[in-house]
């Protein structure tokens, strides 16, 4: 028995040297043949447009640098976020991050994102950016990252109902803005849709109207703040906007302008493929969202990350900022339906966003749109926003929603 024994502890040894001697030899050789695999994370949806330049773009950086291997992960929306912060707590984070805009500050706060101050400073291309897509970058005066892409929100309008009202002109003020509603409005149409849905997209929505009136996030209860919800709700009052945009998503508001329940709508420029394919009968143009005491509209798109606890930095670092070379990123985002917010790339005639002049108008606004840069309890302050939109469009006192509403959003800013 002691002999079985002392042979089966024999045979276990050896079997442990030699899966030691096997995982050893497997990882030298993954050394020395110098190539590195960057796992890259992303939302970014099977077959869309954005999808596919992703795709290309990891496709061509392999073809020039063959020591580099990119294993790519898609993520529903909503699960990625799940997942970097459970991959923080469990060290399994991929070495490179697209991050929707106004998620990155809360990231670099949870410690998911690498601070790439140093990098960034030693590259030397960052003042190319446009100021809000930088911004929303940064946390503290640091650098957690580089944006890639931005969109914003913009004015559509019906022409052929401009025409029937006698506007000859889309409206560059908030009084003209008002005004136009009321003419374009009849018995089956509303002069203007936006989204006030009780999401972020209804935050989104109602932001740039607040910044347009001189207020903020930690102004939400002055009297320019009160102004900006009040004008919303002076235009469902007086019957311009339905009191369903309650419920309406940024997808039902193209539903109601395509359809033409709906002579103007406030969107984005990911909506101009939809129109163009699906509404070629219909009559329409897009220009600035109008202006209050300035002019304003907000930042969406997403920027590149490294997490904090990649071993391949530089290589990550390295990668990211050959996509955004002019000559790369240009030619990418055309293939992926996405603007630019370098300087440079948003300036350059070949592209064509600078040969068509509906998204020249989006190029233009993202100049003026700002991060949602809001520190991390962002999610918990477009909470309260949303709260306050909704109450206002079903009659409330604004005043007094608007006063409630800052005593919660102002202990959460950074």
């Amino acid at each position: 028995m002691k002999l079985q024994w002392k042979l089966l502890c024999g045979l276990l040894l050896l079997m442990v040297i030699a899966l030691v001697g096997c995982s050893d030899g497997a990882s030298n050789e993954s050394r020395n043949d110098g190539v590195i695999t960057l796992k890259v994370w992303d939302y970014l949806s099977p077959d869309s447009p954005s999808e596919k330049e992703q795709l290309e773009l990891l496709r061509k950086y392999e073809e020039s640098h063959p020591n580099i291997k990119f294993e790519r992960t898609y993520f529903p929306f909503a699960d990625l976020k799940t997942k970097l912060l459970q991959g923080i707590a469990g060290g399994e984070l991929p070495d490179i991050v697209l991050i929707d805009n106004p998620d990155h500050q809360a990231f670099a706060a949870a410690g998911v994102f690498a601070d790439i101050t140093k990098e960034v400073e030693e590259w030397g291309e960052a003042d190319q950016y446009f100021e809000g897509p930088r911004a929303s970058t940064m946390l503290d005066g640091k650098y957690y990252g580089i944006p890639n892409n931005s969109n914003a929100l913009a004015l559509f309008y019906n022409k052929d109902m401009f025409k029937e009202a006698g506007i000859t002109e889309p409206p560059k003020t908030w009084s003209e803005l008002e005004e136009a509603a009321k003419k374009l409005t009849t018995n089956d149409r509303k002069g203007l849709a936006i989204a006030a849905t009780k999401s972020e997209e209804g935050t989104f929505q109602f932001l740039p109207f607040l910044w347009q009136a001189g207020a903020d996030l930690d102004s939400f209860g002055s009297p320019e703040a009160i102004s900006a919800m009040k004008f919303i709700q002076n235009m469902v009052k007086e019957g311009s906007m339905s009191e369903n945009i309650v419920n309406w998503n940024q997808q039902d508001v193209l539903v109601q302008f395509q359809t033409g329940k709906a002579a103007m709508m406030v969107n984005g420029p990911w909506q101009l493929p939809t129109l163009r394919e699906e509404s070629k009968d219909l009559n329409w143009d897009v220009t600035l969202m109008p202006e209050g005491k300035q002019s304003a509209s907000i930042l969406g798109g997403e920027n590149w990350a490294i997490s904090a606890t990649t071993e391949h930095r530089q290589e990550a670092f390295d990668f990211i900022t050959w996509s955004q070379q002019p000559d790369i990123l240009g030619p990418m985002h055309e293939l992926g339906g996405r603007l630019p917010n370098r300087e440079d790339v948003a300036d350059d005639k070949r592209y064509e966003w600078n040969k068509d002049e509906q998204l020249q108008v989006f190029v233009q606004q993202i100049k003026t749109s700002k991060p949602r840069a809001y520190g991390t309890k962002y999610p918990e302050i477009s909470t309260a926003v949303q709260e306050a939109i909704q109450r206002s469009i079903t009659g409330e006192d604004v005043e007094k929603i608007m006063r409630e509403s800052a005593e919660k959003i102002e202990p959460l800013l950074p």
